[in-house]
């Protein structure tokens, strides 16, 4: 399988669960090929993903991550994290 590239990823998750997803870069303010959900991830398009509970069940989001190369992480409670995986 091939991964995903950060700045496709963040296109996608735009467009298909409307994740207002943004470089780690500017989480962290330094160089960094993660994502953050720089926003709401609690939403109708993502089945109502439960923030950090979510990283770890099968859902639809956790889903498409996967089978593009990633995977969600809790940074904190309602803070969400996107790595290659």
């Amino acid at each position: 399988m091939k991964t995903m590239t950060q700045k496709t990823m963040i296109k996608n998750l735009a467009a298909k669960f409307g994740i207002p997803a943004v470089s780690a870069e500017e989480f962290y303010g330094y160089k960094h090929d993660g994502i953050w959900c720089r926003g709401d991830i609690c939403t109708e398009s993502t089945d109502y993903y439960p923030y950090a509970e979510g990283t770890m069940q099968d859902n639809k989001l956790n889903t498409f991550l996967h089978s593009k190369g990633w995977f969600a992480e809790p940074y904190d409670n309602e803070t969400i994290m996107f790595h290659k995986g």
